[in-house]
């Protein structure tokens, strides 16, 4: 019985001993603790009744503050055309008219920066067309030098373009 005791306090001590050096090893050797990572989330979207884009950009993982987030808007449709932009955000939205079906496609460029002067810059386009009797928003994607002719289809509502935004640089 008494050695029972001994085996159970020192398996307890033994996990308090190596959940410890969990969180003091890093400090140990030099370096922070790693932090979850900063990166950003593009989300395309579409209402209900189809009338516009909507393009949310934020982190990925967890609620970061960006040092500055911008996302630029062009389309063949004058009422496309929008820029939006924030310093010390955590993410921003915007709201593009669309109509359905339509062949002017809306290119979507965004751009954020971090706090350790990292820099996130993508591009995608999208346009809503028909497809048998549904609507689709079609997704090409320039920057994929790979394969430049990548699409893709999302069938609204319910199902969104979500794309994490690469890191381009460090800036200075």
């Amino acid at each position: 019985m008494d050695r029972d005791v001994w085996i159970r306090g020192v398996m307890v001590l033994s996990i308090l001993v190596l959940a410890t050096l969990i969180f003091v090893t890093p400090s140990l050797i030099g370096r922070p603790p790693a932090e979850l990572a900063s990166l950003p989330l593009l989300i395309v979207g579409m209402p209900r009744n189809e009338s516009y884009f909507l393009i949310y950009l934020s982190a990925a993982v967890q609620a970061y503050r960006y040092e500055e987030v911008r996302i630029f808007v062009t389309g063949s449709n004058p009422s496309s055309n929008a820029t939006v932009a924030e310093n010390e955000t955590y993410g921003l939205h915007m709201l593009v008219p669309t109509q359905v079906p339509s062949n002017a496609s809306v290119t979507i460029h965004t751009y954020l920066v971090d706090q350790a002067k990292n820099y996130f810059e993508y591009n995608v386009t999208v346009r809503a067309e028909l497809d048998s009797g549904r609507t689709v928003m079609v997704f090409t994607f320039p920057d994929e030098k790979d394969n430049p002719t990548l699409e893709m289809k999302r069938y609204p509502p319910g199902e969104d373009l979500r794309w994490v935004i690469p890191q381009r640089g460090a800036l200075g």
